[in-house]
């Protein structure tokens, strides 16, 4: 009897420690917790010094309450990671560039171009063709898109800090890029305008991010975040003006918005009062519910709020108070988002430092 005991223990203790290790082996991957969205604050966006030139651009994450300032001139030139071979100018440091017929980097010079044509024209009516399609559209930059068929692909010359006020270029602040598709990947050459030597960089395409970025100066640098943690951008930036025939012209923009177009981001604006202050009878931004959603088109333009939140000249100067918008983020939810001020007119505030508040209307 005490044998059978014995045995019965023996086989219960095995028993035990094989469920045991089997709840580890089970365990191995533990469960993440998801995090829900925040269900809105308020944020001071830390565009740095500068006023209207602040020398940051600021990447907001609503849901995760979270600001990125990154320097405007810490980068010159973005490698797209999608499917297509796309690099793009910083346009939020006034950069353009102009193409030169010759595949050999180091045969282009000063005398290869005029240098002029470098220049950004501010205020001329279409005058865009040296600078990327300020709405963000990839398949109009300067830059062709980058051929698997080497021969194809030219060398470019690029003003990396041309800015609003560029009147006076010089060779020396120029440089020289030809670029090359890796496989997958891109191979990036550059130097100087007048050097007789280039460096090479191989990008590697990173699917988490909308681009990889580069400074001719530094190197690899990291600038956006990672595509799915922000939602929209808040920069100076080399944009559009337009005249009363409907010609537009490039102008350098301060406190402009642009949404992230490229991972799924849309927004909506919504004008509640007319310019008499009347009501359009669509809800206040303290009104607006879940149940208004259905009367709202979204869009993924870049620009969709752009400069329409502001004004910087006039009686009306500073964040327009008649309007708000709707953001919905990769994930699907949906904020509502005002702007308090901006530091312009009377709307108090220090200009850089924009400040605006935003509510979760609807959980993704």
């Amino acid at each position: 009897m005490k044998t059978t005991t014995n045995t019965f223990k023996s086989i219960s203790l095995c028993v035990a420690a094989t469920v045991a290790l089997s709840a580890c082996s089970r365990n191995d991957d533990p469960v993440i917790p998801v995090t829900p969205p925040s269900d809105g604050t308020t944020l001071t966006l830390d565009g740095g010094e500068g006023g209207s030139a602040a020398e940051n651009s600021v990447y907001v994450d609503l849901s995760a309450e979270q600001q990125t300032s990154v320097k405007r001139d810490s980068w010159s030139l973005g490698f797209y990671n999608g499917s297509e071979f796309r690099v793009i100018l910083n346009s939020t440091n006034g950069s353009s560039a102009v193409a030169v017929d010759e595949t050999d980097i180091n045969a282009v010079s000063a005398d290869d171009i005029n240098i002029d044509d470098l220049t950004i024209p501010l205020g001329q009516p279409g005058a865009f063709d040296n600078i990327d399609d300020v709405t963000g559209d990839l398949d109009n930059t300067v830059i062709a898109e980058i051929s698997a068929t080497d021969a194809e692909n030219k060398v470019y010359v690029v003003n990396p800090k041309g800015g609003s006020h560029a009147d006076v270029i010089s060779a020396d602040q120029l440089y020289k890029v030809r670029i090359l598709r890796a496989g997958e990947d891109y191979t990036l050459q550059y130097a100087p305008l007048n050097a007789t030597a280039f460096e090479t960089l191989t990008i590697q395409k990173e699917a988490d991010y909308n681009f990889q970025f580069i400074s001719f100066e530094t190197g690899p640098v990291t600038v956006e975040p990672a595509k799915a943690e922000w939602d929209f951008q808040w920069t100076w930036s080399v944009y559009f003006g337009g005249m009363p025939n409907g010609a537009t012209y490039p102008y350098g923009f301060s406190d402009l918005i642009f949404i992230n177009h490229l991972a799924g981001v849309t927004a909506a604006e919504v004008i509640f009062e007319d310019e008499n202050g009347d009501s359009t009878g669509k809800p206040t931004y303290e009104d607006f519910a879940e149940a208004d959603l259905s009367g709202v088109s979204f869009s993924n333009n870049r620009n969709v709020i752009g400069s329409n939140w502001r004004a910087t000249t006039g009686d009306g100067a500073g964040r327009k108070d008649d309007r708000f918008y709707l953001i919905k983020d990769a994930a699907g939810n949906i904020y509502k988002l005002r702007f308090i001020s901006m530091g312009a007119g009377e709307d108090g505030g220090t200009r850089g430092y924009p400040e605006l508040e935003y509510t979760l209307v609807k959980q993704g």
